[in-house]
């Protein structure tokens, strides 16, 4: 990862948290209805060790603080080798917000979701996006097709 990915995906001290990373990815939806929004992100390490050292680095520095600090946390269930999430607001009128954080193998994965309404992403949806990301970044590394989808 060159330096500008480095800032945008360890956006703290000297970008810890991205030592061993190899690749930063970002896509981004907007449902024009509720003007809700989701963002996946991906960091890929050289190793599993890499990644391991890099989530709680990233997680306690700097994605926690993203959804507020009256944020509550959000139980994903096992679907990782590390995972933690949390519901909040996103905004200045207390929009909902989620953000999720997992590790699968040598990749750290985030989903965040929020909504300047009702009718944005909620907890059930905000699981729902974790686990399938996670799924698809399992069967990646173990050399499948990734073909991990949401019900419906």
């Amino acid at each position: 990862m060159n330096k500008l990915y480095r800032q945008q995906a360890c956006p703290i001290k000297n970008n810890a948290g991205c030592e061993g990373s190899r690749f930063y990815g970002v896509s981004a939806f907007q449902h024009d209805d509720n003007a809700a929004n989701i963002s996946f992100l991906i960091i890929a390490y050289d190793s599993e060790q890499a990644a391991q050292k890099a989530y709680d680095v990233l997680w306690d520095g700097y994605y926690s603080e993203r959804v507020g600090q009256k944020a509550k946390a959000l139980l994903l269930g096992p679907i990782a080798d590390e995972f933690d999430a949390l519901l909040g607001s996103s905004g200045f009128h207390d929009e909902p917000g989620t953000i999720t954080r997992t590790r699968v193998g040598a990749t750290l994965l985030g989903t965040e979701a929020a909504s300047a309404g009702k009718g944005g992403v909620d907890e059930n949806g905000a699981r729902d996006l974790a686990a399938v990301f996670a799924e698809r970044a399992r069967q990646a590394q173990d050399g499948e097709d990734p073909s991990a989808a949401l019900a419906g």
